[in-house]
């Protein structure tokens, strides 16, 4: 069993999209998953409740932003159940924030290519490393490309690379790319295997970011954790 939490301070990095497409590829790799949506804005919730009314079924369990007092119950519960867990968590720093680091395995802090959401990016790992203080423990992490071009890399977001190689913080080696099939997944409340083809451009490249994005997250795990 695995807790993988994703956060982020700065709104629209691409958290909930990375949380939305990791779950659908753990789903269709046959791993037994469930969410617990704990961003204010609910955006995972309301995927499963639009699915729900439209007859379609969840196909992993997503759990609603649960009390601060429930966070860590509602996670060991989950644990007991499913293979991995993932928290969509909220921006900003809270007691919901920290027992959820606290529970977690691996954090994943999405970023987009641009020198504010790096320098974000970075107050996230600080948050993370003086989480890791408090509990005596440390927390592995990873920083994951959000937005990522689908063509070549741009002169800011070489600069970036190289900065945060520069600093030694850990990158995912597979980034979420700019897709319409990821945004398709939230409007149509579906599964990427579900859009038509014919509707959603590029969607046999969204679903082959998504699974090298799910397998580098595993692979991520196993560097952590090799017993």
């Amino acid at each position: 069993m695995s807790v993988i939490s994703i956060g982020n301070p700065k709104g629209g990095a691409g958290k909930t999209t990375l949380a939305l497409v990791l779950a659908d590829q753990l789903h269709e790799n046959g791993v037994k998953t469930a969410v617990i949506d704990a961003d204010p804005n609910a955006i995972i919730a309301k995927w499963a409740a639009k699915r729900t009314k439209a007859g379609k079924g969840v196909p992993y369990t997503v759990v609603p932003r649960p009390t601060e007092g429930e966070m860590i119950q509602t996670i060991e519960r989950l644990s007991e159940t499913h293979s991995i867990v993932i928290i969509d968590l909220e921006g900003a720093a809270s007691r919901m924030t920290s027992r959820a680091l606290a529970r977690s395995h691996m954090v994943l802090i999405p970023f987009n290519q641009s020198p504010v959401d790096a320098e974000l990016a970075a107050t996230a790992v600080a948050l993370i490393e003086e989480e890791s203080e408090a509990l005596g423990r440390r927390i592995p992490y990873r920083l994951v490309r959000s937005r990522d071009s689908a063509a070549i890399a741009t002169k800011t977001s070489k600069r970036i690379a190289s900065a945060i190689e520069e600093a030694g913080l850990p990158t995912l080696s597979v980034g979420l790319v700019e897709r319409a099939a990821y945004r398709d997944i939230y409007e149509f409340g579906a599964l990427l295997r579900e859009l038509n083809p014919t509707e959603t451009s590029g969607l046999p490249r969204a679903q082959e970011n998504a699974q090298a994005l799910a397998e580098a997250v595993i692979e991520a795990l196993r560097v952590e954790y090799k017993a």
